[in-house]
């Protein structure tokens, strides 16, 4: 017999995440713990409404109606994809001896939206990192280009931006931001999700006339999630949290991995890791994870930031440790 608990966790940025949907301050998400004998799994729930998720609200009322009640067994409602996610890693990983992956990889380094985006693309290069991620979208674009020019000319050879417009920017900006790429396309790996969802023939109709690179991320949340892992041709920038539970996740992948950039969610290390597990189901994997997300000042994250996630490291993080120091069982 599995026996089940949870319990929240709010924490909080070392300094707000600065996106082209304003100012995150806190996250906010679930823990779980499945037992079955003298085995324990850990799973993790983390909304982010923005990308057409249940709320926390949503996510805490369905755990605490059904704590005493429901077959862990059984499918989560289609519409709590976090909470399914979440409590199929706990249950998959009671059967997994080795949690996170046992491969490394290449991590991009993420640059804050403005002018500070350049002393941190100093420091990280100083790190190993090639390959970064740059909010934009978050001040004029005469400002951000100016930077962008900036961020370029300091890339070594090899180096690559990605441009996170996060879906805001307006089809002009968007077409102002092609022509003025056109000729720096060799260090812009790719633009993710610069229009809104329900544009991707608009963006997929610009990435052939530009020849730039265009990457959907909030698309696969979306109403036409589906159809976008069946029809679009380009990269792929997948929050795996967010998608549901995780066999039909690791399915939707595998066809398309060579092209797909795991994404965190902002997760504590139990997130990450059944993350990591996903990765590691994905031998075709290959281009730079969106990890370099160690911003917060609390003990729900242990491992150590870099350019590199070695599987050596993976095997530190404790997810029983991450439970404890939360502290709070319901």
């Amino acid at each position: 017999m599995k026996e089940f608990a949870y319990q929240a966790y709010s924490r909080r940025f070392k300094e707000p995440l600065r996106t082209a949907k304003g100012k995150w301050v806190h996250r906010e998400g679930i823990l779980l713990r499945v037992i079955e004998g003298d085995r324990v799994g850990y799973g993790e729930v983390s909304p982010l409404v923005e990308f057409g998720t249940e709320t926390f609200a949503e996510a805490e009322a369905y755990f605490a109606n059904h704590l005493k009640s429901f077959d862990l067994d059984e499918g989560v409602p289609k519409n709590l994809p976090c909470c399914a996610f979440g409590l199929s890693t706990a249950l998959r990983n009671l059967n997994e001896k080795t949690i996170g992956g046992d491969r490394d990889f290449e991590v991009a380094g993420l640059l804050p939206a403005g002018n500070g985006a350049e002393a941190e693309l100093d420091k990280k290069l100083s790190l190993g990192y090639r390959v970064f991620k740059w909010k934009v979208g978050v001040a004029s674009v005469s400002e951000e280009q100016a930077i962008f020019k900036k961020l370029a000319a300091q890339l070594p050879t090899g180096g690559r931006l990605r441009l996170d417009a996060n879906a805001a920017w307006s089809m002009a900006t968007f077409k102002q931001w092609l022509k003025f790429l056109k000729e720096a396309s060799e260090v812009v790996e790719f633009i993710e999700q610069p229009l809104a969802v329900g544009l991707e023939a608009e963006m997929l109709a610009a990435r052939a006339e530009f020849g730039i690179e265009i990457a959907l991320d909030e698309s696969f949340n979306g109403v036409d999630g589906d159809r976008c892992f069946d029809e679009w041709p380009g990269i792929c920038v997948i929050k795996a949290p967010l998608l549901g539970e995780v066999g039909y996740v690791q399915s939707r992948l595998e066809s398309l991995a060579d092209r797909v950039v795991l994404s965190s969610v902002f997760e504590t290390d139990i997130g990450f890791l059944n993350t990591l597990s996903l990765a590691k189901a994905l031998p075709k994997l290959e281009l730079a994870l969106g990890f370099d997300t160690l911003c917060f000042s609390d003990a729900l994250g242990n491992r150590q930031g870099g350019a590199v996630i070695h599987a050596s490291e993976l095997a530190k993080l404790d997810m029983e440790r991450v439970w404890e120091a939360n502290g709070h069982l319901i």
